[in-house]
């Protein structure tokens, strides 16, 4: 337990009250520092990396996220909701509120009309290339999602299959699934 983690990320890597959460079963064995937030960009997981000084840290575990994920300063969709308060938008998320809120119908046109999927792939990749720069040695990087056409880092746990595997509400896992992935990374950095 002395030694110190990093966690940057979106909601798979989240604090949880559910005690079987992954991100809580690591604190078993390590010290650890959490900044992942629910619904974030890349671009606010690279600032979550810049907002610490990385180094005085024994391992950085990051949590990357769809390319699909626009960031935006303000969700006017979560404004009142602490948890997602901070979160970019995505196509699924706005599509299932654009009935509730009129306002944000206007995103549905550009993401059903004018969102290019090779842009966000694109300007994702450079992102992931940037984090890997401001990274030491001792990071880990993980996924979810899937990871077709995306930078593969040297140090990455690709966790897609568990994912579809093992779906739940606790970071996006059922009990099984946070198991297997606190396990992976346990054994991959001790």
């Amino acid at each position: 337990m002395n030694k110190k983690i990093l966690i940057c990320g979106d909601s798979f890597s989240s604090l949880h009250d559910d005690e079987f959460a992954w991100t809580n079963l690591i604190k078993q064995d390590f010290f650890v520092t959490n900044l992942s937030q629910r619904g974030c960009s890349e671009y606010k997981i690279y600032k979550q990396i810049l907002s610490q000084n990385i180094h005085t840290y024994d391992y950085v575990i990051i949590s990357h996220t769809s390319p699909y994920r626009l960031h935006t300063l303000e969700n006017p969709i979560h404004i009142n909701n602490p948890l997602y308060k901070d979160s970019c938008f995505i196509y699924s998320d706005v599509k299932k509120h654009a009935t509730e809120n009129t306002n944000i119908s206007p995103l549905v046109n550009f993401f059903e009309k004018y969102f290019d999927l090779d842009y966000a792939e694109y300007i994702h990749n450079l992102i992931l290339k940037d984090i890997e720069k401001l990274c030491p040695v001792n990071t880990l990087h993980i996924s979810h999602l899937e990871w077709k056409n995306l930078h593969r880092f040297s140090n990455h746990l690709d966790f897609n299959n568990v994912f579809l595997s093992h779906r739940g509400q606790t970071n996006h896992y059922d009990i099984k699934g946070n198991k297997i992935v606190y396990e992976t990374i346990r054994e991959k950095l001790t």
